[in-house]
């Protein structure tokens, strides 16, 4: 087995958050799935309230790739879609 570390127990929370949703996202799924102690998560993230925010952190990272708006796209739009980001995460 591989060593656990903080971006597997992200990219495998992703995943399990497509799968379940995030009513049925949990550590202790998310334990199983990595195959390790529910305890053993807790190296990487305190609670399921740090994983959420961590989470969000990564799709932002991932998916909001620029801080103007892209050719074509109206700043009305760009400022619509960063804000709802920031709302997530905040």
């Amino acid at each position: 087995m591989s060593r656990l570390d903080k971006s597997k127990v992200i990219n495998s929370a992703l995943e399990l958050l497509n799968e379940v949703g995030i009513e049925g996202l949990t550590t202790r799924k998310l334990a199983q799935k990595l195959g390790v102690e529910q305890p053993t998560l807790y190296w990487h993230v305190k609670n399921k309230r740090a994983l959420l925010d961590a989470l969000a952190i990564e799709m932002l990272d991932r998916h909001h790739t620029h801080f103007c708006p892209l050719e074509g796209e109206s700043w009305q739009d760009f400022y619509v879609i960063t804000l709802k980001v920031l709302d997530v995460l905040y």
